[in-house]
């Protein structure tokens, strides 16, 4: 058939899927329900595992980030990114944001954000690692919004427990700054705590608001580049994490979501002599 015909009615459209990569659901012993994605890469597995690229908010990032980081490994000569496994943690049905269940999982309240991250490292990945081998040494954990506030808190209050972390236009504003005393606590002790990558959209503050007063009003309460760049700066000079910051003029809050995978890829999955050069 030539690209300019029609197919026909007998050939009924079938599913895209992407190569090397499965879902399954699991329940968590807190009785919680999870689909979680996974891809694989055709590479075979280093001594010690696979690097690991650990999504929430699966539903809306996986398939993005698996298509960046097969890309970028394509080209491994150039952007110096090895393949990986990368994981979706989302939700049973076929919305992207189940805004009930990422409160839930994702915010650092009392049942909240360090059960999930418990659930993640205890029982999600153990479950991953029937498909392919995880270097436990060279995981990262990404997030978008609430997700980026998640990935904060995971390195606040479990540094050690991942790599490198990536947090997506984070959530700072949520509960009147609070992750703002973690961060204080973090910054007062001691020890290298890995990498952290947080990311902007240039908009996400001070673009279009189609005269909305309300819509002015949040984005003034939420500060999101301000409270972002504030914290990197302070991050980066306290010595606990290599603390890098990137903003994308003109991407608003939804636009950034699949630039902020592609660098993620990069600060995560590149070899170890190139992180920091790939996060800048």
């Amino acid at each position: 058939m030539s690209p300019d015909e029609a197919p026909s009615a007998a050939a009924a459209p079938a599913p895209f899927t992407l190569e090397r990569t499965a879902a399954f659901g699991l329940v968590a012993g807190d009785g919680s329900a999870y689909r979680i994605a996974v891809a694989w890469p055709e590479a075979p597995p280093p001594a010690a595992g696979y690097p690991t690229l650990v999504l929430v908010d699966g539903q809306a990032l996986f398939a993005t980030a698996v298509s960046a980081a097969r890309l970028q490994a394509a080209r491994a000569e150039v952007t110096g990114v090895a393949p990986a496994v990368i994981v979706g943690i989302g939700y049973p049905g076929a919305a992207p944001f189940d805004a009930e269940r990422r409160q839930r999982d994702l915010l650092p309240v009392e049942g909240g954000a360090d059960r999930f991250l418990a659930s993640i490292v205890q029982e999600i990945l153990p479950a991953v690692e029937r498909f392919a081998p995880l270097d436990p040494t060279r995981r990262t954990l990404a997030g978008h919004s609430y997700g980026g506030l998640f990935a904060l808190h995971a390195l606040f209050t479990r540094p050690g427990l991942f790599a490198a972390h990536v947090a997506g236009s984070p959530s700072i504003w949520w509960g009147e700054r609070a992750i703002l005393a973690t961060e204080e606590r973090f910054r007062a002790a001691s020890g290298f705590a890995g990498r952290l990558l947080i990311t902007l959209g240039g908009a996400e503050q001070d673009g279009p608001d189609g005269g909305d007063p309300r819509r002015r009003e949040r984005r003034a309460m939420a500060r999101m580049r301000d409270n972002a760049a504030e914290m990197a700066a302070r991050l980066a000079a306290s010595g606990r994490v290599d603390c890098s910051f990137v903003e994308w003029p003109g991407e608003n809050h939804a636009s950034v979501i699949p630039a902020m995978l592609s660098r993620a890829v990069g600060f995560a999955l590149a070899a170890p002599g190139l992180a920091g050069r790939r996060a800048a």
